[in-house]
């Protein structure tokens, strides 16, 4: 008991709380799983958590005592990236202000809904990865991360691998808001074409229509989604309103960004570099009154979709079925994709796509008459994009609605186009005409000069500190990062021990 009590409470240091009074703050190394239930169950604010580097198997860090603004409770490697977490170990904060720093997540599974799971406000997790964390069937459901409660961060994490159902990070519907995933890897996520898999998927209040006021507030910023396959169709999907999506870079993967529901969101200074992968595309929206301003996409399918939206007051015709979908015991019909009203698209550039670089109103009539998506984007600002193609084609392209039958009834509000350029290009949408003017292709011109002034991320800008430094060191590659230092840190142990 003695022993346990002075491994315990290995050190101590004196602080002021927020209320003036004194107290003390610990840093308590633990070595097993019940030492570190002891010491969270007693944990206060300003504490230090510490778990000793070496394999930990089936660690259920459940977070149940918080800290205050100021003085966290922190719960942290004593070497990042050498304290092991496998088998079903995974990570709980229940409390507010935790911060959890340096583990690492590797080989293991869970049957949770997520291996970090935030109940929290003002909860962090920082310098943390996630490799080949995966159940042996690719049905057994789970997220890497998912947020309820206000205002957590997720931040220079590394994520690599993933291969089950369910997306990497998730937000919940009800009562989850504020939340930052910034400065984060997501490298070599593999591909399998099953909806429901993508790298972020932001719920959140405006997921089920365009009256809900509320919004997820939900940031990602400053992201590298590098070969991050995961569905293959969406990469970041916002279900919700007021979401940034910030100067995040993404690398030959599948997928797109997406505004696939809700309004007053923000795409904003993100870079995709397609590099001609299969599957790779561009920016696509839905909802009222998104931005979507200053980004850069080359060598995708498509540059910039605007999708049709589906009408779903009555059925316009006998074969329509309908999407029913609630909340709270309320059930109601859902537009599988809300009309776009009041976009505005500006100051983007896009390069060499395979694709248009602009439609306008894609997927109109798509599954008719089942589905109803004859609602063309109104109302939208198209002003100051930039539009490059080097092997010319048709740049700008949109839907001319059809006016038989059903359909007669629909008007649209026009859409306004101001300034746009196309480069080698030529446009293929009479109602753009007067806010397009047309270039040549300049003398010399290469992809890269294009975006000579753009700075993309790098593995060197983003995830933990301790993963950048071990590949600068060169002794295995990103891939290999994981089983390299899992393997050197069992043969520590076993010196130790």
């Amino acid at each position: 008991m003695k022993s346990f009590s002075r491994l315990l409470l290995c050190a101590f240091a004196a602080f002021v709380a927020s209320d003036g009074t004194m107290a003390l703050a610990r840093e308590v190394l633990v070595k097993t799983n019940s030492q570190l239930k002891t010491a969270l169950d007693r944990a206060q604010p300003g504490d230090d958590v510490i778990l000793s580097k070496g394999d930990w198997r089936d660690a259920d860090i459940v977070v149940s005592k918080g800290g205050r603004l100021g003085s966290p409770v922190v719960i942290r490697a004593e070497v990042p990236g050498e304290t092991i977490l496998s088998g079903a170990s995974s990570l709980e904060i229940n409390a507010p202000y935790v911060t959890v720093d340096g583990l690492f997540f590797h080989a293991g599974s869970v049957s949770k809904q997520a291996v970090i799971l935030f109940n929290s406000d003002h909860g962090v997790v920082k310098n943390t990865a996630i490799v080949d964390y995966n159940p042996s069937s690719f049905e057994t459901a789970y997220y890497w991360v998912f947020f309820n409660g206000d205002s957590n961060t997720l931040d220079r994490c590394y994520f690599k691998g993933k291969n089950n159902m369910q997306p990497l990070i998730g937000n919940a519907i009800e009562e989850s808001r504020r939340h930052v995933v910034t400065r984060c890897y997501f490298k070599n996520i593999p591909h399998a074409e099953a909806n429901g898999r993508e790298i972020i998927r932001v719920w959140g209040a405006g997921k089920f229509g365009p009256n809900d006021k509320d919004g997820a507030y939900f940031t990602i910023a400053e992201n590298l989604f590098d070969h991050a396959d995961g569905e293959g169709t969406e990469i970041v999907s916002l279900k919700s309103n007021y979401n940034k999506l910030l100067k995040n870079t993404v690398i030959a993967t599948r997928g797109c960004l997406n505004i696939r529901r809700g309004n007053f969101n923000t795409v904003q200074g993100n870079i995709i570099l397609g590099q001609g992968a299969e599957g790779a595309q561009g920016l696509r929206m839905s909802g009222e009154r998104n931005l979507v301003q200053g980004n850069y996409v080359s060598g995708t399918e498509y540059g910039i979709q605007v999708s049709s939206g589906e009408f779903i007051k009555n059925a316009l015709t006998p074969a329509y079925k309908p999407d029913i979908k609630g909340r709270s015991g309320e059930e109601e019909r859902i537009a599988a994709y809300p009309q776009n009203k009041d976009v505005t698209i500006s100051d983007n550039i896009t390069v060499d796509i395979t694709g248009a670089d602009l439609e306008i109103g894609g997927g109109y009539k798509k599954h008719w008459p089942e589905a109803q998506l004859v609602l063309l984007p109104e109302n939208c600002t198209i002003k100051n994009n930039r539009f490059v193609r080097p092997k010319g084609g048709e740049s700008i392209i949109g839907t001319t609605p059809d006016k038989t039958g059903p359909l007669a009834r629909f008007t649209f509000k026009p859409n306004s186009y101001l300034g746009n350029v196309l480069v080698g290009g030529k446009n293929a949408f009479a109602p753009a005409s007067s806010g397009v003017r047309s270039q040549s292709l300049p003398s010399g011109w290469t992809e890269a000069r294009e975006r000579a002034a753009l700075k993309p991320l790098t593995a060197k800008d983003v995830g933990p500190a301790w993963v950048i430094a071990l590949r600068e060191a060169g002794k295995f590659s990103v891939e290999d990062i994981a089983d390299s230092v899992a393997a050197k840190t069992r043969q520590k142990k076993k010196k130790d021990f």
